[in-house]
């Protein structure tokens, strides 16, 4: 299958040609909007949340609320009646129910389709251990947000298949391998959308530059004192075939990766004439329209 991307100097933007593509088709990305709220239902979380607020409203362009930045880009999506809005974690700082009610208001609003999958963020408070546990613990807050299915989703558009998987703790399962294969073998070109990236040479060194551990998935150069201070341990055999399978395989209609988590954009191959594009967090006013056109 051919696949074109085309460079562009704009951060916001991707253009991507497919052979046999069906009709043009216009998706927004949006992630890492980290969104704090939270209300007598969470009261743990009072003081936490205005901790949060005051920090991330310090980093936005005129340091305007994040909620405020979100909104902005879900009016963005109904603006360009993009045929598909795509939210990969982080969205919310913390599960707390007020928070997680930005994102029902947010999706509620949009006037086309979305697929939502959670980050590190979306299921984990700071109070709380950061653990599969807690993970399992909060994804009853955030199933629906995920058609009740946050592990893997697709969503077939117009002759594309827009993949989803939750990596938010650095893993895949066998399942979610099993899931990937099943939409690779289907012939039809594959967008894959995960929260965090995959590792790959030409992304490591802006990584480790930034948070001083490789925090991608199936990443070599962890030591046991990163293990310890980000609590990712090595990773399965499921996940780095998964990582084999997307930079190595022949899986010929994977038409490209996106993710977010790191907080800087980026676009690098995963494999030659394959690309994976990072999207700048959301908090920081990031976004990226993806145009897929036909060849």
């Amino acid at each position: 299958m051919r696949i074109e991307h085309v460079q562009t100097q704009d951060e916001h933007q991707a253009v991507i040609g497919i052979e046999g593509l069906e009709r043009p088709q216009t998706l927004m990305h949006i992630t890492d909007s980290h969104m704090v709220a939270a209300d007598d239902r969470d009261p743990e979380a009072f003081e936490v949340a205005e901790q949060c607020t005051e920090a991330f409203q310090k980093l936005t362009p005129g340091c305007v609320p994040p909620q405020q930045l979100f909104e902005q880009a879900i009016e963005r999506s109904n603006r360009m009646e993009v045929d598909c809005t795509v939210l990969t974690g982080d969205i919310i700082h913390f599960p707390a129910y007020a928070a997680v009610e930005i994102i029902e208001r947010g999706v509620s609003a949009l006037r086309g389709p979305y697929l939502y999958t959670p980050g590190n963020h979306d299921w984990f408070f700071p109070y709380h251990q950061w653990s599969d546990a807690t993970r399992e613990q909060h994804y009853p807050r955030l199933a629906h947000l995920a058609g009740n299915s946050p592990a893997a989703q697709v969503l077939q558009l117009g002759g594309v298949r827009l993949v989803v998987l939750d990596n938010s703790n650095y893993q895949m399962t066998q399942q979610q391998l099993e899931f990937l294969r099943l939409q690779l073998r289907t012939g039809e070109p594959c967008l894959l959308f995960v929260h965090i990236p995959l590792y790959t040479p030409a992304l490591a060194p802006a990584v480790l530059e930034k948070w001083k551990a490789p925090i991608m998935m199936a990443a070599p150069g962890w030591t046991e004192q990163m293990r310890t201070q980000w609590l990712v341990r090595e990773s399965d055999e499921s996940t780095t075939a998964c990582h084999r399978l997307l930079t190595q395989a022949d899986a010929d209609n994977l038409v490209g990766v996106f993710c977010g988590h790191v907080h800087f954009p980026h676009v690098g191959e995963v494999r030659p004439g394959r690309l994976q594009y990072v999207t700048r967090e959301g908090f920081r006013d990031g976004y990226r329209v993806i145009k897929l056109e036909p060849l």
